[in-house]
């Protein structure tokens, strides 16, 4: 590596909204902050500052409107300069891919609205490992350099600090990983010096070019008088050495300048913390909920407003997004804050929850209103809607108790009667359906209602003709040919439990008589992390399994003709786990609904899934994307659903809110928590320390099979983490016909809708799109929502955003941030 001789001085503040404070604490840090760095530019007249995170600038607009002022003079003078791009640092694994579109959009609009720039570097110096996508993420809203700093070269070897990171759809980023830090600071002449050297060093380059930042950071500060003084000092007694005050681009536009050979890398950049991908469950829990229901309801208010010309609010979804994306910060979402931090995020992600539920329903009450009802009164009109961009057949469950129910052309739809989900509400009677609800639209469905039933008097459920699910209980020792445990089964699988244990001993494909899984499954593994921290730093493998929760107790507690499901409580030391596993006529797919009751301290609990594959091979959801990653059992990232796929056949785990998994041969091993200290950063374990994950927390998975295309376990997971809504109406007229009615048509099944909106300026349509499969796919899109249909042709792993102006007759494509490519 060469010796550096120009070093570029890149003055920041790594400023922490929250970690081991809360965010009125981080507010308070933003503030003194920002005044240091304005006053040392009035003491240093070539000092420039690097700031990132519109969160930031939105509290000093808030508490200091003068110093807001000042801040835009010094981002004309090209001093105070913006960078990232977001509204915080994110954790950039795990939010989704349309979490990352909207950290783009508020942020880089806000920037160019308030101080007439937009962030043309990606910098997210402290974040725990950076997914493969984000590449393309940064370079469709309008970033073409990144920062990182985590891993660093002890997590992952790397033969250059500079390198072009490239996504699979090709889309590119210069890119230069912090080796040691980015948060020092120089009392004298000789600090400076060993830090130069040791810059010089450890960055792998073959540059005479490095950067040296410089600050002091986490709680904030930036850079102190005494380290811009001892910089200009050693500027002038080492003219051999060239110190230049740095706006960060002008380093990328010098190196590539230079002509020097690049590498590339085509790979996520991991691991680092691998304990975050799983702690604190329920703030994770809490921002996957606020993705898919914001979403959710912005489809919806987009058909009303389409429909009915609703009034779309576009600063009421801002607000409630902003939320989501300040719960994306890196010490949040990562779990590894104090406990008040993660309390507050309970109520700021249930704001986003508020604002999405009260959209949902004001776009749902007003569609459905107008829908004529009045040419069936032999039962109560049901709307069901569909918020995603492809056609929905799946389970609808509503509070009545029908003698019958019809579509709305007066066939018979089957039904059955379930077990309320209040049973303490004696009048409560709950009944489940399967509905087909198109695209982006509604469907009617009519339930003559049963009042009878609630004084005891069951409903008679409509057998399905022709199909067929039940569960057979054990009752009594069988010979050998016989069943050992309870079955649950329908005429494509049979799924057999362990009596003592609850686990899976047999999953079988009735077709071909063969078994899919290698040993027994839906085990809760209990994993000692008594050695680890909160972060389980430098320790990526979580195996050391030390006990199974057993002491099973299964029962059969659903048996009818829409799905059939059995009950099985086990227990591990004073923990309960309850899972329901489900299964439907004419699907492979098994659904499992669960509630943990925690209180173990130190240990993780994952669920062990063997399946038959051969040759495996691991593959993990990321936003907007997939990624392969060694079946080697190392904790690793993933969104809603992670798959082991050999060369006969594949499988994959669907889940409602988790986030860490590890694959191990064929084996998935589907983490469901973890139950470390709060915050603890290997300091001493006391009577006093509070662990988290205790109690109670509810959540679903999904098993279902893998064929060539990943479309279908897209469409399943989205349908898993946001179901369809219903209203349930009275007789009436109105202007909309009851008819199914289809919002959206997207004619290539890999080409998924991201997101569909009115623009943020107000003056058309936007439709985000992306391709799942990694193939060319020319695509169709249209629809009652699309006055003008989309004809275009998405490249392998291509995300793009599209926008129709008010009265024009084309689309044009634009970035992720709204603004014009």
């Amino acid at each position: 590596m060469k010796k550096k001789k120009t070093f570029y001085c890149v003055g920041n503040a790594h400023l922490d909204p929250v970690w081991q404070w809360q965010w009125q604490e981080g507010s308070s840090e933003a503030k003194a902050t920002i005044r240091s760095a304005l006053d040392r530019m009035n003491e240093f007249p070539d000092y420039i500052f690097v700031c990132s995170s519109a969160s930031i600038f939105r509290w000093i607009e808030e508490f200091a409107p003068s110093m807001f002022e000042e801040i835009r003079q010094r981002v004309a003078e090209g001093r105070f300069v913006i960078v990232g791009g977001m509204h915080v640092q994110p954790d950039c694994n795990n939010a989704s891919g349309e979490g990352y579109a909207r950290q783009t959009l508020y942020s880089q609009r806000y920037f160019k609205e308030k101080l007439g720039v937009t962030a043309k570097v990606g910098y997210n110096v402290d974040s725990f490992g950076h997914n493969l996508m984000l590449p393309q993420i940064l370079q469709k809203s309008g970033m073409k350099d990144y920062i990182f700093m985590r891993p660093g070269q002890h997590e992952k070897d790397m033969d250059s600090d500079i390198f072009y990171w490239t996504s699979p759809d090709g889309s590119s980023v210069l890119t230069h990983r912090i080796a040691d830090g980015y948060g020092f600071y120089f009392e004298s002449l000789d600090r400076l010096d060993d830090r130069l050297k040791q810059i010089s060093d450890t960055t792998r380059t073959d540059l005479e070019e490095g950067f040296l930042f410089h600050g002091i950071g986490n709680h904030g500060g930036g850079p102190t008088k005494m380290s811009l003084s001892v910089i200009e000092e050693y500027k002038k007694l080492h003219p051999e050495t060239e110190l230049i005050h740095s706006n960060v681009t002008d380093f990328f536009d010098r190196v590539r300048e230079s002509g020097a050979p690049i590498p590339e890398h085509r790979d996520d950049l991991q691991h680092h913390a691998a304990g975050c991908y799983a702690t604190v469950s329920s703030v994770k829990a809490g921002i996957r909920r606020g993705e898919v229901n914001l979403s959710a309801a912005e489809n919806y208010a987009v058909l009303a407003n389409s429909l009915l010309g609703k009034p779309y609010r576009n600063k009421v979804f801002e607000e409630a997004w902003n939320n989501i994306c300040f719960l994306h910060f890196h010490d949040s979402m990562g779990g590894c804050s104090i406990r008040q931090v993660h309390d507050d995020s309970a109520y700021i992600f249930g704001m986003a929850h508020h604002t999405a539920a009260i959209e949902e329903n004001n776009a749902l009450q007003s569609i459905s209103w107008e829908i004529d009802t009045s040419g069936n009164r032999s039962g109560l009109p049901i709307v069901v809607f569909n918020p995603h961009g492809f056609d929905v057949d799946t389970l609808v469950h509503v509070f009545l108790c029908p003698n019958s129910l019809q579509d709305e052309k007066g066939n018979d739809v089957p039904y059955q009667r379930i077990d309320s989900t209040t049973a303490e509400c004696f009048w409560r009677t709950d009944t489940l359906f399967k509905a087909h609800v198109p695209a982006l639209g509604y469907a009617v469905y009519y339930l003559n209602d049963d009042w009878t039933s609630r004084e005891g008097q069951m409903a008679k459920p409509m057998d399905v003709p022709g199909s067929r699910v039940h569960a057979i209980p054990f009752t009594g020792y069988r010979t050998a040919n016989e069943h050992r445990g309870t079955v649950l089964e329908n005429d494509l699988v049979r799924i057999e439990f362990e009596l003592h244990t609850g686990y899976i001993i047999s999953y079988t494909d009735k077709r071909t008589g063969e078994e899919l899984i290698t040993g027994r499954a839906a085990v809760p593994v209990v994993v000692d992390e008594y050695y680890h921290d909160t972060w389980s730093h430098a320790k990526n493998f979580f195996t050391d399994r030390m006990a199974r929760f057993s002491d099973a107790e299964v029962t059969v507690v659903e048996n009818g003709p829409i799905r059939a499901t059995v009950k099985v409580v086990s227990r591990y030391n004073d923990s309960y786990l309850t899972q329901y596993f489900s299964l439907e006529p004419d699907s492979e797919k098994l659904s499992v609904r669960a509630e943990i009751d925690w209180r173990e301290k130190n240990k993780m609990l994952k669920l062990a899934w063997p399946m038959k594959v051969t040759d495996p091979k691991a593959y993990y959801e990321i936003p907007f994307g997939v990624i392969e990653r060694p079946a080697d059992g190392e904790e690793e990232p993933g969104l809603t659903w992670t798959a082991v796929k050999g060369s006969d056949r594949g499988f994959a785990l669907i889940n409602s809110d988790t986030y860490s998994s590890s694959v191990e041969g064929g084996t998935i091993y589907h983490t469901v928590l973890r139950s470390p200290i709060y915050g603890d950063h290997g300091g001493p374990r006391t009577a006093e320390s509070e662990y988290t994950e205790q109690g109670k927390r509810k959540f679903s998975y999904e098993l279902m099979p893998v064929g060539d295309s990943w479309a279908p376990v897209i469409r399943e997971a989205k349908i898993l983490n946001k179901g369809l809504s219903h209203v349930r109406e009275t007789w009436h007229g109105g202007k909309l016909s009851p008819a199914p009615s289809c919002g959206l048509s997207v004619s290539a099944p890999n080409v998924m809708l991201s997101a569909i909106k009115r623009s943020e300026d107000g003056s058309g349509l936007i439709i985000r799109l992306y391709e799942t499969d990694g193939v060319n796919t020319p695509v169709t899109v249209s629809g009652k929502l699309l006055r003008v249909p989309l004809n275009t042709e998405f490249t392998p792993w291509s995300v793009r955003t599209f926008m129709l102006a008010d009265g024009a007759e084309e689309w044009k494509e634009v970035l992720l941030t709204e603004f014009d490519m």
